[in-house]
């Protein structure tokens, strides 16, 4: 006796269609929520898939390091330290404002009290993958600023400001060097 088998209503399914919806269903998959903003949210997926080491807390921490640090080597007059750190427009106008206090023979200090969590405002990631992100700095910060014979000539080391910033900062998302440059402090009205 032969083997027969009754007529199958089976069809076969098109592999690559079937693929391709896996692949797309598994890259939605990815996209994770990182911001509550859409448009940011949708912005932090993007830098994650271009530069996969990218985390939003990692990025937030070296901001914050980044703004005190910045502040302190600004106020101890330490240029050189800050040049990698800074795009050149912002370099010459810290560059210049340094040198004015030099020939003044002035001494600014900036004592940062207290940081809040830096909030991501913006992002911006131009065609050559070219990455902006603004962040919205609050802090508290005693200010003076000293004359040659010590005496405060403005500010008050009994005052405690309280100041929000705006501060941006770029990246090549392909760039394997994992530092972000300072581009534009922006005071936040």
């Amino acid at each position: 006796q032969k083997f027969s088998q009754k007529p199958s209503k089976f069809t076969e399914s098109n592999p690559d269609k079937e693929i391709e919806n896996s692949k797309e269903k598994f890259r939605e998959s990815k996209k994770i929520m990182l911001h509550e903003n859409s448009s940011i949210n949708e912005k932090l997926n993007e830098i994650v898939k271009l530069d996969p080491n990218f985390t939003v807390e990692s990025f937030v921490d070296g901001a914050k390091k980044a703004f005190e640090y910045i502040l302190v080597k600004y106020s101890e007059d330490d240029i050189k330290s800050l040049k990698p750190l800074l795009a050149s427009e912002i370099f010459k106008n810290f560059s210049d404002q340094i040198k004015e206090r030099q020939n003044k023979k002035q001494k600014l200090g900036i004592t940062i009290l207290k940081i809040d969590e830096p909030e991501i405002i913006d992002i911006n990631i131009q065609k050559n993958k070219l990455c902006f992100i603004k962040l919205e700095f609050k802090s508290q910060q005693v200010q003076i600023t000293k004359d040659s014979k010590n005496t405060v000539i403005d500010g008050n080391d009994n005052l405690i400001l309280n100041i929000t910033e705006l501060w941006t900062f770029s990246k090549e998302l392909k760039n394997k060097n994992p530092n972000w440059i300072l581009e534009e402090i922006e005071e936040n009205t």
